[in-house]
């Protein structure tokens, strides 16, 4: 493995060579310039301030950030072979289940693999993020009676209440219904399909499904729910603006967002370097520091904010009762998966 300072240095000299000479431009004269999409609202700032800006900054590139992430989006992007975006955070499935249908492969030279978790990295994503798909609960609903289980999640008896979940499959919503209803870990694949929905049945009608991060935090600030499997540093920024919630951690799922080039990009080199940069250890910490989402690079050293302990997926206590969505049988399944979710969302 290369020592930090001989791959930033390594870095710093490929980001030179970027902006040296033409002040930003190619070889043809034309300016670099490339859109990257993401979630939007705070996770976006803490983006922008960590990676987008600094690279851009460094290389002389215009980069332009769009929100939020659309898969339905991109595979029209794709089938038209014009896609406006180029670089793409996609979910901890959806750089293995599309790669080189959606997603081009990516260029390791600059990256080493061994700097990131075991069965993280696809050829056609880099994981930028780590965060915990959990429930979270209002803390004035329950009271003296939280939840102290997935078990609870989907038993309105003990725990009555509006539900919120996403509407993408892939965060784990039919794993988190198997998980409840007594599947151990090991056996969640291939996915029971019958004896999830069934499970997922039970609190159908008191649930509702929030399609981005800035739904999540509404939804907690205006109290619109009583409980919601909720991404981590969403939980954490409503929380910072008011919001009556806590974490419960049991069977959460430790997630991954990777960077992906869309297929097709016309601007594939510039791409792949905002991807080299965005995952080295310096611009990981800094971004870590600023949201209360993981660094991915192993090898980064955030100095974490205390006020954000109860909802850091990296600590040790939360990362022991978690659990990781299998990428290899989402890329084998996940267009199975998600028409049987629209089946059963439709319904």
């Amino acid at each position: 493995m290369l020592k930090t300072s001989a791959l930033l240095a390594g870095a710093l000299l490929l980001l030179s060579a970027c902006s040296s000479g033409d002040g930003g431009s190619g070889g043809d004269g034309a300016a670099k310039s490339m859109t990257f999409v993401t979630f939007g609202s705070a996770f976006q700032e803490a983006q922008e301030k960590a990676f987008v800006d600094p690279f851009a900054e460094k290389t002389g590139a215009e980069v332009t950030v769009d929100s939020p992430t659309d898969l339905s989006k991109l595979k029209v992007m794709a089938e038209t072979g014009d896609p406006e975006w180029d670089v793409y955070l996609a979910g901890s499935a959806e750089s293995f289940a599309y790669c080189g249908t959606l997603f081009e492969k990516i260029d390791f030279t600059n990256i080493d693999k061994a700097d990131f978790a075991e069965g993280t990295v696809s050829d056609c994503g880099v994981p930028v993020d780590t965060y915990s798909y959990l429930v979270a609960y209002n803390t004035e609903t329950y009271g003296d009676n939280p939840p102290t289980s997935l078990a609870d999640f989907f038993d309105l008896q003990k725990f009555p209440g509006t539900r919120a979940m996403s509407g993408d499959p892939a965060e784990g919503n039919l794993e988190m219904a198997l998980l409840a209803d007594g599947v151990d870990r090991a056996d969640l694949y291939p996915i029971d399909y019958d004896r999830a929905f069934k499970k997922l049945d039970t609190i159908k009608k008191d649930t509702v499904f929030w399609a981005s991060g800035a739904e999540q935090v509404e939804m907690m600030q205006s109290n619109r729910v009583d409980m919601a499997l909720v991404w981590s540093g969403r939980a954490f920024e409503a929380v910072s603006g008011g919001a009556t919630f806590a974490p419960m951690w049991d069977h959460n799922a430790y997630h991954w967002a990777s960077l992906a080039i869309v297929k097709g990009s016309k601007n594939q080199e510039i791409a792949q370097q905002f991807i080299d940069y965005a995952v080295s250890p310096e611009p990981q910490a800094a971004f870590a520091e600023n949201i209360a989402y993981g660094a991915a690079n192993l090898r980064a050293t955030p100095k974490l904010n205390p006020d954000a302990a109860d909802w850091d997926s990296g600590a040790e206590d939360h990362r022991s009762i978690s659990w990781s969505i299998d990428p290899k049988w989402w890329g084998d399944n996940a267009e199975e998966v998600l028409s049987r979710w629209t089946a059963w969302t439709a319904g």
